[in-house]
């Protein structure tokens, strides 16, 4: 089947510079793709079935002329000619082509590519500059309000799809497991994002977490994780543990020979941490753990002077593990000039001591010794997208899409799990 579309390039009799050139051109073109896809639907249109009578349910029918349907593409709007029959039986009018319509546009007008587009560009920016760049993009508006609808929509499906998936993977095997390869290192690293929310006027966190096979140089002063995966959720920590089970068993991590779970001083990091990876070396992040000195000894302490010798007491200690040592530091301090700052600090490095290492060892053999990872991946995932502007807040459920779809996006996933659904979703009239 051949469509010949017939659309002249006017161009005006002066010279035109790049850009204005260029702006003719990709008018013109739209215009060209507009005409095109009315053309090939309506000369595809014997190859679409008749299909019966919704009223009666008769085969019968006539035909009754065309009955335009406008949907929105990439390029732009355009006026599908729709099939008009006349039922044989009871006379009633109905549109076949609907049945064709329907699963890929619902009750809307977007195309299946536009959707994806508009989720895409919504899950980066905020809606009203990621609807001002799609109207750029295809030469005709699309307001703030669709691309809002279409980002919920679709995130929550990815986000119901990702939930899932990490259950299946955490189900014990239906048969015999097959041999696969096993990692040499796993690296896993914890934290959270708080972000204001219109469900608690304390707002809500953010769980993220990511795994990859320790970090490789990329340049004279920088590094880069080795295959790194993301998951994310903002449903707490039952919800998490799932996620990451699935990310860690999809690259047959709980086998690796070396695994480190990285994270800040928060509690809930070491328990879930525990619970996923028993086996697993914990390292406290050392800029973390000397914020929290800094602070204890500040409070204890606040002139500089008198205080840097004994920080330089505790660091030393800190710096090889030395975890009694610097306990003993600071109960000499405690003895100068008592606080309860430096008693719950002092609580704070019993508590983490097996997730103390010896740092100077670490770093001279290479090895991280932060968390620095996972501080990104809550700056990609979650920072860039719903904090920054001032009064911005969220409900659960949005933040919930928009996370998943950030992480398909980080984790190359977006090809996998967005066609399936734009084509599934029961989408709500735009």
């Amino acid at each position: 089947m051949e469509v010949m579309i017939a659309v002249p390039l006017v161009l005006p009799e002066a010279a035109l510079g790049v850009g204005a050139l260029e702006e003719q051109v990709e008018a013109w073109g739209r215009r060209v793709m507009r005409q095109a896809m009315a053309a090939a639907w309506a000369a595809q249109a014997s190859l679409r079935a008749a299909g019966t009578c919704p009223g009666c349910g008769a085969a019968a029918s006539v035909g009754a002329g065309t009955k335009p349907r406008r949907i929105e593409t990439v390029f732009g709007p355009v006026a599908l000619p729709r099939q008009r029959r006349c039922c044989a039986g009871c006379g009633r009018h109905y549109q076949p082509d609907d049945a064709v319509l329907g699963p890929e546009v619902g009750a809307g007008r977007l195309s299946p590519r536009l959707r994806e587009l508009a989720a895409l560009c919504g899950a980066g920016w905020p809606y009203r500059e990621a609807a001002r760049v799609l109207g750029r993009l295809r030469g005709a508006p699309l307001s703030a309000e669709t691309v809002r609808a279409v980002v919920g929509t679709v995130g929550s499906a990815v986000a119901v799809a990702q939930a899932q998936a990490a259950v299946a993977a955490a189900a014990p095997p239906a048969a015999a497991p097959v041999p696969r390869p096993v990692p040499d290192r796993l690296e896993v690293e914890l934290d959270g994002a708080w972000v204001h929310c219109r469900d608690n006027a304390h707002g809500l966190e953010v769980k993220v977490g990511v795994v990859h096979a320790g970090s490789e140089q990329i340049g004279t002063t920088r590094r880069a994780l080795v295959a790194r995966t993301y998951a994310a959720t903002a449903h707490g920590v039952a919800a998490f543990g799932p996620l990451m089970t699935a990310v860690i068993e999809g690259r047959n991590g709980f086998a690796a020979r070396l695994q480190e779970l990285f994270g800040d001083g928060a509690a809930w990091i070491w328990r879930l941490g525990g619970e996923l990876l028993p086996d697993a070396t914990g390292i406290l992040d050392r800029w973390h753990l000397r914020e929290a000195r800094r602070r204890a000894l500040r409070a204890a302490l606040p002139d500089k002077a008198v205080r840097a010798p004994w920080s330089e007491r505790v660091e030393a200690r800190l710096e090889v593990g030395d975890v009694p040592g610097a306990v003993a530091v600071l109960a000499d301090l405690v003895a100068v000039a008592p606080h309860p700052a430096l008693d719950e600090f002092a609580g704070y490095l019993k508590t983490l001591a097996p997730a103390i290492p010896n740092y100077a060892a670490r770093r001279a053999a290479g090895a991280r010794i932060g968390s620095g990872g996972v501080e990104k991946g809550v700056d990609v995932v979650v920072n860039r997208r719903l904090k920054g502007k001032r009064g911005m807040r969220w409900w659960r459920d949005r933040v919930e899409g928009i996370v998943a779809l950030r992480v398909a996006l980080l984790n190359e996933e977006w090809d996998r799990l967005i066609p399936p659904t734009l084509t599934t979703l029961k989408l709500p009239a735009f």
